[in-house]
């Protein structure tokens, strides 16, 4: 049967420049507390550069291994520099830290990472799901999922230059800007409708 891939697309109100807090904290997930998510990667690769560039990171979310999640944190010595939020809306989220993390072992087309791009967020992600295609058009290096060592090394390299992040996040901005739109999500369902229908008359 006929079938059109139409992406996920964002609102106009949605584009927007965050404003920290002043209690912002360096790194910060966004989403369900599941070992399918990599929270435990991002917490392990926290841990693994503690001691040379010692960040931050808040946990925004709730899901079946949060208690897990939890204890691996206590036991990586992580209390001090690890907080969890439970849930919370992704713009308020994005106030309280300068860097998203997506440390995803899978995806599908994460929508939080859309809701990211267009706020500016600095990136760091996965080559996970539709994570290259939502990025595709910007020079962003995406880790491999579940690769402790890669996801700590670019958090080192965010602590130690943010520059870059947020170079890329401003460019990233506007692809989005461009192609992932509620906008053009509607022209190309409606279009695909009319073409059917206009090839089935015929």
């Amino acid at each position: 049967c006929p079938a059109r891939v139409v992406p996920n697309g964002l609102y106009r109100h949605e584009f927007y420049e965050p404003m920290l807090a002043d209690d912002a904290v360096d790194f910060v997930f966004i989403g369900e507390l599941r070992y399918l998510k990599g929270v435990d990667v991002l917490l392990e690769a926290l841990a693994a550069h503690q001691a040379v560039f010692p960040g931050r990171a808040l946990i925004v979310g709730s899901g079946p291994d949060e208690k897990s999640l939890r204890r691996l944190a206590r036991r990586l010595g992580l209390n001090s520099r690890v907080a969890f939020s439970g849930a919370q809306s992704a713009r308020s989220a994005f106030a309280r830290a300068r860097c998203i993390v997506v440390p995803s072992r899978a995806e599908s087309f994460p929508y939080i990472v859309l809701e990211a791009a267009a706020a500016q967020m600095p990136l760091i992600a996965t080559f996970a799901g539709g994570i290259p295609e939502i990025v595709e058009g910007v020079d962003m290096p995406l880790i491999p999922p579940g690769d402790v060592a890669a996801l700590a090394g670019q958090l080192r390299a965010f602590l130690a230059g943010p520059k870059p992040f947020l170079e890329r996040a401003a460019a990233l901005q506007k692809v989005i800007a461009e192609r992932f739109t509620v906008d053009n999500m509607t022209h190309n369902v409606v279009d695909f409708y009319i073409s059917e229908v206009g090839a089935g008359i015929s």
